[in-house]
């Protein structure tokens, strides 16, 4: 080990000891929490929940199912880190798969049950005494409900001091980004299992990559149809030029995107002086 590296090692060790010398409680995932912990952080500021969903579904032979799972926790700890004044709830880990529900290990949810749960899931943060729920998604069929869920809690709770919003920047705007980025480096076209896909889950965990698994898929369509049509591999395009870098650059642009947009959200329902 370099010193340069020894030294922020020896930095980071000193900032935990710190925190737990003053009693400051560092975690964010409420799944990792007590109730009294969280309890506490809500009262100490942390009045920002963000209820991040997921989707347990196929990406080809060289993803796991929990991709979207595991993908949103890795976000959802480092936005709410990034935002300092937000937890993180247990991610919701089923969705509408549509066309994914044909490959085994997929579990599918109908929109009205998804909404359902995440509209209950939004009580419960509610009683807890969060102030502003974000709801977020790391995946296409979460997006459409989502955000016409939020408009009609928003509505709901907005006369108690309390806000609901729709985040869709660490999704939409950076896969567009993302897109346009490959695009531009000569990479061959690829979506569902693809280029990005794969490198993003490579950056939370390189044991969620089968790594001698990944090939070539099907074609991806063009123009891109509305709903999603898989080919018998389950993977749309190329994804043999993903890589660990790749993916770390891409999670990079979706913290960063979602932490500006929610920071926006929140500020701009401040009350006016």
């Amino acid at each position: 080990m370099s010193f340069s590296h020894f030294f922020l090692a020896c930095l980071a060790g000193a900032s935990v000891l710190a925190a737990v010398a003053v009693g400051v409680d560092s975690r964010v995932l409420m799944d990792e929490m007590t109730t009294t912990e969280a309890r506490d952080a809500i009262k100490s500021g942390k009045t920002a929940v963000l209820i991040f969903n997921a989707s347990t579904e196929e990406s080809g032979p060289h993803l796991v199912l929990g991709k979207h799972i595991f993908r949103a926790r890795y976000l959802g700890e480092r936005i709410a880190r990034e935002l300092g004044n937000a937890l993180v709830a247990p991610v919701m880990p089923f969705a509408p798969t549509g066309e994914e529900a044909k490959f085994p290990g997929t579990v599918n949810l109908s929109p009205e049950t998804f909404s359902r749960v995440n509209e209950e899931v939004a009580d419960s943060m509610v009683k807890a005494g969060f102030k502003y729920i974000i709801l977020m998604g790391d995946h296409g069929g979460n997006q459409a409900p989502l955000k016409e869920l939020a408009s009609k809690l928003d509505e709901r709770y907005r006369s108690q001091g309390i806000r609901v919003f729709y985040s869709s920047d660490a999704y939409a705007k950076s896969d567009r980004e993302i897109e346009n980025y490959l695009k531009e480096h000569d990479f061959a076209p690829s979506r569902h299992g693809g280029v990005a896909d794969t490198s993003e889950l490579w950056a939370v965990g390189e044991q969620y990559v089968r790594r001698d698994k990944i090939a070539m898929g099907d074609p991806v369509q063009r123009p891109y149809p509305p709903q999603l049509s898989l080919g018998p591999t389950g993977v749309e395009g190329d994804p043999r030029r993903s890589s660990l870098e790749l993916g770390k650059m891409f999670m990079d642009w979706k913290v960063k995107n979602g932490v500006t947009e929610i920071r926006k959200l929140i500020q701009d329902a401040q009350p006016a002086k």
